[in-house]
């Protein structure tokens, strides 16, 4: 008996390290029963699985990139996600009644990879990690210029952004395809209408405005821009440029699930996820010795109750990976 509890002491262990090496991700615990949001990838389908629960979505609205979706086969696997719904008492199993998804750019390769980590995607750095999942390709070094791709993923403290998800979509860019990427506004040239989004020169002198409302184009707004043509080279002339959230607002009371990067950290008391603050307190239980883990850049995952400040108050945190 005690040979074959070695056995499988040692098989798991084998299939541990398998998983961490691959391109899979990492299955969370659980969530926070009751009514709730959960933000993250999806780590499974039959349902959808995020953040360690399987959502039952047939009654659920779904969308992809602001339209309806008609069912789970029009998401993938690493793919980030917004989850309304309930979470049983088991902490395992829920009913989902949305589920989000918006990617954060879609469009041509501008530079190669040098290091297998990192790529140029519409002049913006994409940066990977063991846990993001390619579709339609195997590695970076596959991807060339001109490939059409979708990555869905979240900032981190730089504003740079770490892919959970890439989707090569076509092998090379097709006159009339909209390509889009979003961003903050940099170095924004009122006189010659243009603006940067990472190293992309954005011009919108013949753009049109969406959801702006009366507030007027300004250094450090979060906007989508999107363009029919191609790149011509660092410069995207846009047709349409949308004001957006940088990162979810939630209302006080609500309970949330979030995994994604440490954007801010002060102490282990006061950080942010994905731009969202947290604050943890004397009853706040870290997992695995994440308190020791915590740092700028670690991909975390917190569960805990939004407070009338707009603050997340947490009540679980556990590290995912603080090697960033």
């Amino acid at each position: 008996m005690k040979i074959r509890a070695m056995v499988v002491s040692m098989l798991l262990a084998v299939l541990l390290v398998a998983c961490v090496g691959s391109n899979s991700l990492q299955l969370a615990t659980g969530g926070i029963g009751g009514t709730g949001i959960a933000s993250g990838p999806i780590t499974g389908f039959g349902s959808i699985f995020v953040n360690g629960v399987e959502y039952e979505i047939d009654t659920a609205t779904l969308t992809r990139n602001g339209h309806p979706a008609t069912g789970q086969n029009e998401y993938r696997i690493g793919e980030y996600v917004v989850v309304k719904g309930t979470v049983n008492a088991d902490g395992l199993t829920g009913t989902a009644t949305e589920v989000a998804f918006s990617n954060e750019l879609e469009g041509t390769v501008t530079a190669e990879t040098t290091d297998g980590v990192s790529i140029g995607i519409m002049g913006q750095v994409i940066r990977t990690n063991a846990l993001t999942v390619f579709h339609g390709f195997t590695q970076l070094a596959e991807l060339a210029v001109d490939n059409v791709v979708e990555v869905s993923g979240v900032r981190d403290g730089q504003d740079v952004l770490l892919a959970t998800s890439m989707t090569l979509k076509q092998l090379r860019y097709e006159p009339g395809t909209v390509t889009e990427l979003k961003g903050l506004v940099r170095q924004l040239d009122a006189v010659n209408k243009t603006f940067l989004i990472g190293g992309l020169l954005v011009d919108y002198s013949s753009a049109v405005w969406k959801d702006f409302g009366a507030a007027t184009l300004a250094n450090g707004q979060y906007v989508e821009a999107k363009t029919r043509q191609v790149l011509q080279g660092n410069r995207l002339l846009a047709y349409e440029i949308e004001l957006e959230n940088e990162y979810d607002h939630y209302d006080n009371g609500a309970k949330v699930e979030l995994e994604g990067v440490v954007t801010r950290f002060v102490s282990i008391a006061d950080f942010s996820v994905n731009r969202q603050a947290v604050v943890t307190t004397a009853t706040t239980e870290f997992e695995d010795g994440a308190a020791s883990a915590l740092r700028l850049n670690a991909l975390v995952e917190v569960e805990g109750q939004i407070n009338a400040q707009g603050i997340l108050v947490a009540d679980e945190v556990s590290v995912k990976d603080a090697g960033f």
